[in-house]
């Protein structure tokens, strides 16, 4: 055995009667499965076979059967962590004698770690004002409001249904892109709407027609149109005017279920808005103190890795059509993420963190709930994708990582109104 960084080489000899064993099932196997004209399945002599298929052929399967064992066999007296399928080359291979092969393993690199002792992190406690709550009653009647058709001019909340066109067009104004009329709602709102088109469409009412010129942000994503002139088209077909629910107990029963009474409705948000606040709190820590133990960890990052993470993120580009950055930062970007990797995959070893079955119990039941599907259903369908249900392994192991993390780590908690 010998080791370069993370290249671990190990020559193996495979006794010629552990071969010839392997010979012989190969041989039962091919006269019984194999079809030869004037013999029988399963009374095919080893000459005909030999002749059929020739004899070095039959040699080579027999040695293909025995790898994956012999693999298995030294992955776990070697105690190895791989990264990628080893490469296994057959050096000798003659009949009646001893086998020599030579298997090339891409073993995870070693990792020195920071003491996470040493690492202080803020955790922010934010405290939910009556303003939040107040704001977050109105966002749900909002979300539980209606719509209704008025013979006025539009106002700030209300919606405009408007048939539009577009077309973009370049400094000497020569047609570039254009589209047909479609038909929109139009929320008048300055989050949502761009504040040329937001202008225009207020204080309009039914049958009235107006124009907007709109420049095209520079980082849009197709190039050839990003800093160009969009003129917008409007023709107003209906003016609508949002109608909240009043604050009642059928109100409360639509948002919080049949128990809802609007006395603990504000009691109940808070109580969300707390949770999500505490989650983004935490999350926030995490990301503090996993780059600070990435930073003060130190490993030399394989080559291989990096590259196959290249790969993944350009493909990732591509998939969303977007143009991705230059080579150096996508291999800058790369080069950390594996780190990232790494140094998490180490820190999980080092606490001993492990995953058992009431860890994937309990993620069953939570998806259970999310869709709303039987837990039984949920379990069933991921336990026959083997992908898939890595994935949820490796996401429980993070967690359960960052988690045992969290607890070696200085916190400094930090109250905010």
């Amino acid at each position: 055995m010998s080791q370069e960084k993370n290249i671990v080489t190990i020559k193996v000899v495979v006794e010629e009667k552990d071969l010839s064993k392997e010979v012989s099932k190969t041989y039962d196997r091919l006269s019984k499965n194999v079809s030869i004209p004037g013999f029988r399945k399963g009374r095919t002599p080893k000459k005909v076979l030999d002749l059929r298929f020739g004899k070095e052929a039959i040699l080579a399967e027999s040695m293909e059967e025995m790898i994956p064992s012999i693999l298995r066999e030294l992955t776990n007296d070697y105690d190895l962590d791989l990264i990628e399928d080893p490469d296994v080359k057959v050096d000798t291979l003659k009949e009646g004698q001893d086998v020599e092969i030579t298997v090339v393993f891409e073993v995870e690199p070693e990792v020195t770690l920071a003491d996470l002792s040493e690492i202080n992190v803020t955790l922010n406690k934010m405290v939910v004002t009556d303003e939040v709550v107040d704001k977050a009653v109105e966002d749900l009647r909002r979300e539980h409001s209606s719509l209704k058709t008025v013979y006025r001019k539009s106002s700030l909340g209300d919606v405009v249904v408007a048939d539009y066109t577009t077309v973009v067009v370049d400094s000497d104004g020569q047609e570039l892109v254009s589209h047909p009329a479609e038909t929109h709602s139009f929320e008048l709102n300055s989050e949502g709407l761009k504040p040329e088109i937001m202008d225009v469409l207020t204080a309009v009412e039914i049958g009235e027609e107006r124009d907007a010129e709109v420049t095209i942000d520079q980082d849009y994503r197709d190039e050839k149109l990003a800093g160009k002139t969009a003129k917008y088209h409007f023709s107003v077909k209906e003016v609508q005017e949002r109608v909240l629910p009043d604050l009642d107990d059928d109100f409360a029963k639509k948002v919080m279920g049949d128990d809802g009474e609007i006395s603990s409705l504000k009691d109940k948000v808070r109580e969300q808005i707390q949770i999500r606040m505490d989650e983004e709190g935490r999350r926030v820590a995490e990301t503090e103190m996993i780059s600070k133990a990435v930073e003060g960890s130190s490993v030399e990052v394989p080559v291989s890795m990096i590259e196959r993470q290249k790969a993944h993120i350009v493909k990732s580009y591509e998939e969303r059509n977007e143009p991705s950055p230059s080579g150096d930062d996508i291999y800058k970007k790369a080069e950390a993420d594996v780190k990232e990797f790494l140094v998490l995959e180490a820190y999980g070893k080092d606490l001993g963190v492990d995953i058992s079955k009431e860890d994937l119990d309990e993620e069953f039941t939570r998806l259970s709930g999310l869709y709303g599907i039987a837990v039984d259903t949920v379990r069933k369908a991921l336990l026959k994708d083997k992908d898939r249900i890595n994935g949820m392994a490796n996401e429980i192991r993070l967690r359960k990582t960052l988690s045992a993390m969290m607890e070696k780590v200085n916190i400094e908690e930090n109250k905010l109104n």
